[in-house]
């Protein structure tokens, strides 16, 4: 298949219908002087080859300062960097990266996938990483640290860099890629893009592996493992585990409609030798040996049959994983920085001679019971997909690249595409699909991007529409920011243009100075009625951290309180640390209107802390959403910011 030598305008429509941004930076520069890696040098320069590093864990100690040094050294196209970075405490991200910094030189493509330690701020926070490691590469897609693809090199890439977060808790909650979910169906479709482009290699990166010899399960969930092996991504990186570990080639595959975790099925080898052909299979590489204490393999794990190779506490050598990606071929090896003498090579190489079965792929998208199916990323590296057959779950079949069907109830289905080529081979993928009641949400925003004065357009529910100059509000560091300039005044944001008869919100907040005199007052509507008025939850933030909570309604500047704001017992704010809120109006005739917040990091109360019901006649109608916030005229700290993150509502 020929390669495009750029994205198409089509399809970056395609991703930002599904709610990413197109992000762009310029080349990256050349890395820092350094002395030479204790291994084998990658191919970096070559024409025709692509060098990538990766590795995860780093911690900032002699093992860590090895590993960058090593990674310099190598002066690879991009370095991806597998989340756990610093170890360190909130705060201390900028030494961080200067310690990064220092090792491989400014502008080195170091790019960042969150792991556990960063998502939630337990060390550090990943939008403080990616300010001060930001993206290096060229036309990334989606939001940088948490969500995101590059192709490499961007004009006829050679391979396409995929960093995904699955099982991670961010301040907006955790990522899910159960089977149906949005992120699911962005991981499908960047896959299926990559295919679709001619682009010969993707390689996945994720924190957190699903099979491993270390301490943890599959948190990924299954689904997404399914996903990664039935579209055949090559290759599949990891962190999380202090160790490197590397699997046998693995495919879905008669005898394999699902990987077996816990235990191995060895019907899902593909193919256990050092060398293997592409499309054949995925290969799943661990490596977080950089610079972190390692810990022991158990090799007595079930899962050991998956695994080709592995290193931990007993034969501690911390490094990284070199690959060299030409057009028909991908060569990876462990490399040395320090500790013991471990090392590891695989290769990849493009089928050659004969008849090689199709791939089969699809990806779904349901809105409530209706569902639409797209096997048009199916593909034959040698022929054509002559036909599509589905099994939809139900009993239901179909034919054709994209099928739309409705189901009679909510619930999961097993959908099962066929494809045969040309030359009469067969490919089969399956997904779980879940079938909800729930519609996605009607307006969500990451702030991923950057606005010097407004808020912008949100990622799902239009422009914001703000009160006031705009300069006092911006989109910056990953989050919304108003921004008072004196104490004693008001600024309004709101989506208009997004409205519900029910509406789930939830959102971050946060400030940038500690909260003096009377505080601020946040009003959060989740249902403004053009004319009307809006039902709202009413937070108020006071000094040492104390956070008060109530409902309440308004009729054009009047205000009614229907559950006045009582303090949360046992809940504190450190200064910079969010707040999590979550509220929601429900229902008309009454509306039932509740609300409950806690600090991010910690769990989600299971109750709401303040619930009551409503009536008011003009209120029983849909409604956008909006955020209002007055500084206290009393504060003594101005100028002041109060910051918005991960605002995200849905119908409930």
């Amino acid at each position: 298949m020929a390669r495009r030598s750029a994205r198409t305008p089509a399809t970056v429509l395609a991703l930002v219908a599904l709610g990413v941004t197109v992000l762009t930076a310029a080349p990256s520069g050349s890395p820092g002087g350094s002395a030479p890696a204790a291994g084998p040098v990658a191919a970096a320069g070559v024409p025709g080859t692509v060098t990538l590093t990766a590795a995860g864990d780093y911690a900032q100690n002699a093992n860590t300062r090895a590993v960058l040094t090593t990674t310099a050294s190598l002066a690879p196209d991009a370095n991806i960097a597998l989340g756990d970075l610093s170890y360190g405490d909130p705060g201390g991200e900028q030494a961080w990266c200067d310690l990064v910094t220092e090792h491989v030189g400014a502008g080195f493509p170091f790019e960042l996938v969150a792991g556990n330690h960063e998502s939630n701020g337990q060390d550090g926070h990943i939008n403080e990483f990616a300010a001060c490691l930001p993206n290096q590469l060229p036309g990334m897609v989606g939001t940088y640290g948490r969500q995101w693809y590059v192709d490499v090199p961007a004009a006829d890439p050679l391979v396409r860099l995929i960093a995904i977060s699955p099982a991670l808790t961010f301040p907006d909650g955790t990522y899910d890629y159960s089977a149906g979910t949005p992120r699911y169906q962005w991981t499908a479709a960047a896959i299926a893009d990559a295919r679709a482009d001619g682009v010969p290699w993707v390689v996945v990166s994720l924190h957190k592996p699903c099979v491993s010899l270390g301490e943890y399960s599959c948190d990924p969930g299954t689904d997404l493992t399914d996903l990664l092996l039935s579209t055949k991504v090559d290759l599949v990186l990891n962190g999380h585990e202090h160790l490197y570990q590397r699997t046998h080639q693995l495919a879905l595959r008669p005898g394999c409609a699902s990987l077996a975790t816990g235990t191995a099925d060895t019907d899902c080898v593909a193919d256990a030798d050092a060398t293997m052909v592409r499309g054949a299979g995925t290969v799943f590489a661990t490596v977080g040996t950089g610079g972190q204490s390692q810990r022991a393999v158990d090799t007595a794990d079930g899962e050991a049959p998956y695994f080709a190779a592995s290193s931990g506490l007993a034969t501690a050598t911390w490094g990284v994983l070199a690959m060299d990606v030409t057009e028909t071929s991908l060569s990876a090896r462990f490399v040395r920085a320090t500790g013991g003498s471990f090392t590891d090579a695989f290769t990849i190489t493009a089928p050659t001679g004969g008849n090689v079965a199709p791939t089969s792929s699809f990806t779904s998208a349901c809105t409530a019971l209706a569902c639409s199916f797209d096997g048009s990323a199916s593909s034959d590296p040698d022929g054509t997909v002559a036909s599509w057959s589905w099994d939809l779950g139900d009993g239901a079949t179909a034919t054709g690249a994209t099928v739309q069907h409705t189901y009679a109830t909510a619930g999961t289905r097993q959908v099962v595409l066929t494809v045969t080529d040309d030359d009469g081979a067969t490919a089969t993928a399956t997904r779980t699909v879940s079938v909800t009641a729930t519609a996605p949400p009607f307006a969500a925003d990451a702030f991923g991007r950057t606005v010097a004065t407004g808020l912008g357009t949100a990622d799902v529910g239009g422009v914001w529409r703000v009160s006031g100059s705009t300069t006092q509000y911006a989109v910056a560091s990953g989050a919304a920011q108003l921004k008072f300039s004196t104490a004693g005044r008001t600024l309004d944001a709101a989506l208009p243009d997004a409205t519900s008869a029910g509406t789930d919100l939830a959102l971050a907040v946060s400030t940038d100075k500690p909260v003096t005199g009377g505080g601020v007052y946040l009003t959060v509507g989740t249902r403004r009625v053009a004319g009307i008025g809006e039902y709202r939850a009413n937070v108020r933030l006071r000094t040492n951290g104390v956070v008060a909570l109530g409902l309440a309604r308004t009729a054009g500047s009047t205000e009614t309180a229907l559950v006045a704001p009582a303090v949360v017992p046992g809940l504190t704010l450190g200064t910079g640390e969010q707040l999590l809120v979550r509220t929601q109006a429900v229902g008309a005739g009454p509306t039932t209107l509740r609300a409950r917040v806690w600090r991010a990091g910690t769990p989600e109360p299971t109750t709401w802390q303040v619930s009551v019901t409503d009536a008011t006649a003009g209120l029983q109608a849909a409604g956008s959403v909006g955020l209002n916030a007055y500084l206290s005229s009393s504060t003594t700290n101005a100028p002041f910011t109060v910051r918005v993150d991960d605002l995200v509502a849905r119908t409930p």
